[in-house]
């Protein structure tokens, strides 16, 4: 059995609507036919080389993915370049491609509604208005305060991570957590964050002086860095996808698309 492109479309963005997606992002079908006919979908964070063979491999007839390769415009598409290439093997292979990115961040049911619910907070408050009646992040007390060491070690068994960064006293006690997948971490956000009443906010991409304007304004910081706190998308809306659409097989994509890898230095003489 298959559906027609646009019948996916219209279901993602059914929960995820493209018109609240900020207004420097590019959201929806991306490469492709509207009607194409779709039996089989791959979910994946980013259409890497990897995720493209995967595709290929599964015989999938679309990608949904969360970050969209194409930001700006391009004035080409050719084999000159690692985004032409990609663009020209879907193109190539029938496979389209469709993401959806703030928009999913900001919505009900989306990303950081997603972490509010594995970080198990409670008292849910939409923070951070980054346009009229749009709220990018979410914040929530934790069931009991503890440090915000043992948060930390919370955060990384819950996304499964192998190491997480966190900046402030790994002592000092939290209760109201705000969380904010994927970058986050900006003067703005942290305003945001605070004008809530949180003490800790969960984001990725935290850089060096970022960190250092948090902890002067009062705020810890855990940096699950850009992948974990997004990475729970593909498995989340394939299941939304594979529960609206009956006889559409839908695949999580298998590859680490996590840039990053860590050394862990043990012990020794």
């Amino acid at each position: 059995m298959s559906v027609k492109m646009s019948k996916i479309m219209e279901i993602i963005e059914n929960l995820a609507p493209t018109h609240i997606a900020e207004e420097w992002d590019n959201v929806g079908l991306l490469v492709g036919r509207r009607d194409a006919d779709v039996s089989r979908v791959l979910v994946a964070l980013d259409v890497l080389d990897a995720v493209i063979d995967e595709a290929i491999a599964q015989g999938a007839e679309a990608i949904i993915t969360h970050h969209p390769p194409i930001f700006k415009p391009i004035s080409r598409i050719s084999d000159e370049s690692p985004l032409g290439r990609r663009l020209l093997r879907l193109i190539e292979n029938k496979i389209c491609l469709y993401t959806a990115h703030t928009n999913l961040d900001a919505t009900d049911g989306g990303i950081n509604d997603m972490l509010f619910d594995i970080f198990q907070l409670q008292n849910k408050e939409y923070i951070c208005e980054t346009r009229p009646g749009v709220f990018l992040g979410r914040a929530g007390v934790l069931s009991e305060a503890t440090t915000l060491l043992n948060f930390t070690e919370s955060v990384k068994n819950t996304l499964g991570l192998s190491v997480v960064t966190y900046c402030g006293d790994g002592g000092a006690k939290v209760h109201k957590i705000g969380v904010i997948g994927g970058a986050s971490a900006g003067a703005d956000f942290f305003k945001g964050v605070l004008a809530a009443g949180c003490d800790t906010f969960v984001t990725g991409d935290v850089r060096f002086h970022a960190a250092q304007a948090a902890i002067d304004m009062g705020l810890s910081l855990v940096d699950a860095t850009h992948y974990g706190g997004e990475v729970i998308f593909a498995e989340s809306i394939a299941k939304y996808l594979q529960e609206k659409i009956g006889g559409v097989e839908i695949i999580v994509s298998k590859i680490d698309g996590q840039p990053f890898k860590t050394v862990s230095c043990g012990g020794g003489n």
